[in-house]
């Protein structure tokens, strides 16, 4: 376990990990009319949280038929004296089944996110 994960909220692999997405604003916006905002951790070689190795890539495909979304990740944030990570956003268009692929160098964390119409 690592120890920003005190909670078992987070998931991924080797140098990337994200928290679980949980909220998702219905916004009045006609490109962006859901949104779920989540943070992003890369890790150095100790397991520590860095931004040595830059952003994660966001990637978001609609998986119940064509389409993509918007992800992208904000500069690296610190609160809370030491805990340290990447805001995360993705902005999808419309409701429906969509698969969420976060990169960096050659590790590949992947979710799927299913947004309901309000």
């Amino acid at each position: 376990m690592h120890e920003f994960d005190k909670k078992g909220e987070w998931y991924g692999t080797d140098d990337l990990w994200v928290a679980k997405p949980r909220l998702l604003d219905h916004t009045d916006e006609r490109e962006e009319r859901y949104r779920t905002k989540y943070a992003s951790i890369t890790l150095d070689a100790q397991g520590r949280a860095t931004d040595q190795k830059g952003a994660p890539h966001v990637d978001v495909e609609r998986l119940n038929r064509s389409g993509s979304a918007h992800g992208s990740t904000g500069g690296f944030a610190t609160a809370d004296g030491d805990r340290r990570w990447w805001p995360t956003a993705i902005n999808f268009p419309e409701p429906g089944c969509w698969q969420v692929t976060e990169t960096l160098g050659s590790t590949e964390v992947r979710f799927t996110v299913h947004v309901a119409a309000r």
